[in-house]
Parts: C-alpha cells; structure tokens; sequence
C-alpha cells in the first residue's frame, strides 16, 4: 500500500479528547468480508482497524493485539492498540468510538521507519527500514489489507497502561519485490544477497513503548500518551540516517495547525504540505477531534515535523493520504550504534489539544 517516504524523529505526541458521553450498548458481531469497492462503507472498512479481521501470526509466533486504555475526565476512554499484523506498529488510537488512524496495510497505521544512505546518495525507500512490514504483504491479500507482516515481531506486552515490543523491521521494498519503489528504485541496488536482506528484513532491531496515564511521566495529562523507540544497528556504517514516526490519520482530519511554543496557540497551516520547528496539531473540519505531535525542545535537535495531504492515486491506492510527523536526521550510523526517540500524543478538540500543549510544554521543557 503506501510507502514512508519522509524521516520522522520519533516526537511527542499528545492526545487531547473532547468531551463526549459514552454510550453502553451491545456490540454488533464485526464483519470480516468487505463491502463491495466503490461502495459508500469499502473506504471505512479498510482504512478502519479490526483486531477480529487481522492476523495474529508472525513467522512461527502468536501474539494477541493489545489494547491498553485510560480514563479521562472520568468519563472518556482513550485507547491505543498494538497489532500482530503490523508488527507491533500503533493500529488504533480511540477516544470512546472515534477512531484517529487510517490503517489499510502495512504502509500506513502509527509506525516507525527509517533510512540510511551514504554521501552522494539520497534516501530511498529501497532502504527503508519499516515497523509495520513491507509493501509486498498487501499485494494479493484480500481488504482489509491486514494478513501476516514480513517484519518480525518478538515481543509484544502489556504491562499496566504501557506496551512494550521489540522486533526486527523489514524492508519496505524487499529484494524479492517484483515492484521498484518510489523514483523506480530498485533493492538490488541498495541491499547486498545476504541474510537478513535476502529474508525481507533489515539489520536493524527496533524497540518501542507505549505509556498512557499514569504510567508516563506527566500523569495528571490523562489525554496524553508517551511514546519511546530504540533502534539498533547491526549494518555497516552509513554516513546519513534519519528516523520517522508517521500517524496516518482518518480522511476527515483535513485541518492542520502548528502551535507556538512561545505563544501557546494554535495557528491554521497549509494543508498540502508544511515543515515546522513547532509542534504539528491535525483535526477534523469542525475541530471536535484533534492529535497533535510534541517532542520537547531540548531533544529536538535538527528534527522538525512535518504534515502532508495527498489525494488518492495509485500509489496510495486511491485512498488518500493525511499525515502528520517527526523527521529526525542523526548524522552518521555505525555498526552497533544505537538511536533513542521520545513521543507524547494528545487526541481531543482544538481548545483541548492548545490547553494541553501548553501544560505539556511547562512540565517537560
């Protein structure tokens, strides 16, 4: 499905809820066969997550999805699922039934990815490192686009309000891939024929967490989530490599804001693309649904966020694309040289999402 193709530093993101009633009620039995394509549901059958529809194989491992979840103002769940088929990426982020993330394969969902490339190249997604799987784990699978990932997962547990995994990410463009990737790359010309590369996979070990209230550092924020990542280098030394924490958001999060750091507001941003020092806000026209992405100052370094809308083609098997994320340059990369990444999320409506930037900022800065 889609590729990663802009590095994100693993930010902070928080997750700002708007104030909404739950409502107890028996859930209907979850359907598995998509409706017909073109029809009015397809869309939101693929792009929507469901643990019953997808695998819980990797390789010869079974692991069950984990969802963990928090209460906010008393009265408002947010929850955040892990998922087997996307090795460990983040497939939902809910504030009561309102879903955040698009997840229709293995190249969209909340999910780490990565590039690496030497002087007098350019980063390519023949080298791309990536959480959920590769691009060739969707081809002939049936909607919604969530059978058994290339990347290996090893862990997957909850503990308390946190997840925590640890896996071995695959190649977006595996050397088997019929497909050259985006620019016609070709993996040959990126990836030696040798283990692990000739198995689909990077050398490279990647773990993550994820912290909702009370288990990360600023507990009294109940609508934000700390997320944290380690990657691993078991690859000869490459003279660039950035990181990337990608939120594929629902198509109705068409809205884009950065907030100041120095004036605690929300400004309107262009909704194509936007590159910004200041922490990156996506929310629903009517501003009733918002996540935003925070990465304290002091960390942030050469990292800045980034935001971009795209219609539907075929590259992104017309569905279309609204992205918001971290893009973190770290120089050089040695062989058993590891890069560390912090997040904090917050979902909600817009007044929320400010409020609680703002808190966030003064507790963490």
């Amino acid at each position: 499905m889609r590729s990663l193709r802009q590095g994100a530093l693993l930010a902070a993101a928080t997750v700002v809820t708007a104030v909404v009633t739950p409502v107890t009620a028996t859930a209907a039995p979850v359907s598995c066969e998509a409706p017909a394509r073109g029809s009015a549901g397809y869309n939101d059958f693929v792009l929507t997550y469901k643990s019953e529809c997808a695998t819980k194989k990797n390789y010869d491992r079974t692991f069950q999805d984990v969802t963990v979840s928090t209460l906010v103002d008393k009265r408002n769940k947010l929850s955040v699922t892990t998922s087997t088929a996307l090795a460990g990426s983040i497939a939902s982020v809910k504030v009561n039934d309102k879903e955040f993330i698009t997840s229709g394969g293995h190249g969209a969902a909340f999910q780490y990815a990565f590039h690496a490339w030497n002087q007098g190249e350019s980063p390519s997604e023949c080298y791309n490192p990536t959480q959920a799987g590769a691009s060739k784990d969707d081809n002939r699978m049936a909607p919604p686009y969530h059978g058994p990932s290339t990347s290996a997962l090893y862990t997957m547990a909850k503990s308390g309000s946190s997840v925590r995994t640890a896996g071995r990410p695959a190649f977006f463009i595996t050397l088997d891939d019929p497909k050259p990737g985006w620019g016609d790359c070709r993996a040959a010309d990126r990836q030696p024929k040798r283990v692990p590369f000739t198995m689909g996979l990077s050398p490279y070990w990647l773990q993550t967490s994820i912290e909702l209230a009370p288990d990360h550092d600023v507990p009294e924020l109940e609508n934000v989530f700390r997320t944290a990542a380690t990657i691993t280098s078991e690859d000869e030394r490459h003279d660039h490599f950035d990181g990337v924490f990608v939120a594929y958001l629902q198509p109705d999060f068409t809205k884009v804001f950065s907030y100041g750091l120095t004036t605690g507001r929300l400004s309107p941003k262009p909704a194509d693309s936007h590159t910004s020092k200041d922490p990156m806000v996506r929310c629903t026209a009517d501003g009733a649904y918002c996540l935003g992405m925070y990465v304290r100052p002091d960390v942030l370094g050469k990292a800045y966020y980034y935001t971009m809308t795209r219609p539907p083609m075929d590259y992104n098997a017309h569905f279309g694309e609204n992205t918001i994320q971290v893009t973190a340059p770290s120089g050089a990369m040695d062989k058993g040289e590891k890069v560390s990444y912090e997040t904090y999320i917050v979902v909600g409506d817009k007044s929320r999402v400010q409020s609680t930037m703002t808190q966030l900022h003064r507790a963490l800065r």
